[in-house]
């Protein structure tokens, strides 16, 4: 799972390790918090597992509860986040940032302090 670590201030912050911006893992982490009501139980950062080629992208998991392989991924690349379903094998959403790709898996009820 990404974890929360000490973060500086900056809403412009670089990429981290994980090539998400803070202001990305902020809203990553209030969405797993959200979408835990919707069966959503994890993220991981999947960027660093064995690939048969270097990969570049963000790559993100996403669990739902009680399962061991990811129901999504959700790629970041250019500028722009793709959203796979992974079982189906298909290419759900591209959309231009994290949260309104992870809203197509999840959209948090409005309200909920947890957009954009």
């Amino acid at each position: 799972m990404l974890s929360q670590t000490s973060e500086p201030s900056a809403a412009a912050a670089p990429p981290s390790s994980t090539g998400l911006t803070v202001e990305e893992r902020r809203h990553l982490l209030a969405w797993v918090d959200a979408a835990r009501t919707g069966g959503i139980d994890a993220t991981e950062d999947l960027r660093l597992r064995p690939w048969p080629v270097p990969i570049a992208a963000a790559v993100i998991g996403v669990f739902r509860t009680g399962e061991v392989m990811a129901a999504w991924l959700v790629v970041g690349q250019n500028g722009l986040w793709t959203v796979v379903a992974v079982t189906e094998g298909s290419v759900l959403a591209t959309r231009p940032t994290l949260a309104e790709a992870l809203a197509v898996i999840h959209r948090p009820p409005s309200g909920s302090g947890h957009a954009g």
